[in-house]
């Protein structure tokens, strides 16, 4: 007897197919965030498609769903999209509006980003349509300069690709430079590559766009990532070692911590 064969997709088989909300199948963090999948209820969605969505809220707890946004509620979102044409590609499923009332325009996320829209991952994570979206009121430098995250030239002039920092007077940026480093950085570590200013750095990129994951840094996320840092160098390299027990000989740590001690009270007397 032949036995029949399962509804339930695995995961693997889910990663061939398009997000529910934009119909593409790239699986690339960068652009579209990680592609959740939910092998139980067959659904399938990108991160960024998911939370900029009008029509969904974080109705769960975190660990509930994706992230709080659960199944039934997507399903029920897709259904609304599904009657959206894309004001881009003109496909059905645009399930992001501008948020300007006044604008009636909708479209899918990868047609919005290929169309130079923004979109903010912050608060309500409005999106702009290419014709309502923020600028930079900043003047272009006169000459060109380089990006201050790859180095590579640009042409100094605020536009959807090159972005310049708020916080110094002639630094520059690749949109795609700043995203890169904005998500291995964290909201803890993003700053501003020339000055390190981070309130009023951090605030113009969501401005303009950038996602900022809240999360620690990618580098500090690894497991003993900095392990070597705390090893002791372990024997003398000078040429020519004064040491009588030799290049390897160590003093105690009990040694160690008085010679301290005492260099830090000397320095404390001259000042």
């Amino acid at each position: 007897m032949k036995e029949p064969t399962s509804k339930k997709t695995d995961e693997a088989d889910l990663q061939e197919l398009g997000c529910k909300l934009c119909g593409r199948a790239e699986n690339n963090v960068e652009k579209y965030g990680e592609k959740l999948v939910d092998t139980n209820r067959n659904l399938i969605v990108h991160y960024n498609c998911l939370i900029l969505s009008s029509g969904l809220w974080q109705e769960g707890r975190e660990e509930e769903g994706f992230h709080g946004f659960l199944p039934d509620t997507i399903l029920k979102e897709v259904g609304r999209a599904s009657k959206l044409s894309c004001s881009i590609c003109k496909k059905k499923g645009a399930s992001i509006g501008c948020c300007i009332k006044s604008c009636r325009k909708s479209f899918h996320y990868p047609c919005g980003l290929e169309k130079q829209c923004i979109f903010q991952f912050f608060d309500n994570y409005g999106s702009y349509c290419w014709k309502h979206k923020p600028v930079q009121s900043v003047l272009p430098d006169l000459k060109p300069t380089v990006c201050s995250v790859c180095l590579d030239t640009l042409q100094p002039e605020a536009c959807f690709d090159v972005i310049k920092s708020p916080c110094c007077r002639h630094t520059w940026f690749h949109r795609q430079c700043l995203q890169r480093h904005a998500l291995s950085a964290g909201l803890f570590f993003f700053m501003c590559a020339i000055c390190s200013n981070m309130d009023i750095f951090q605030e113009e990129m969501l401005r303009m766009g950038i996602h900022i994951p809240e999360r620690d840094a990618s580098w500090e996320l690894e497991e003993d990532a900095f392990s070597e840092l705390l090893q002791r160098h372990q024997r003398c390299d000078v040429q020519n070692c004064l040491s009588k027990k030799g290049r390897k000989h160590c003093e105690s740590k009990r040694y160690r911590m008085q010679t301290i001690t005492f260099l830090h009270m000397s320095r404390k007397k001259i000042i």
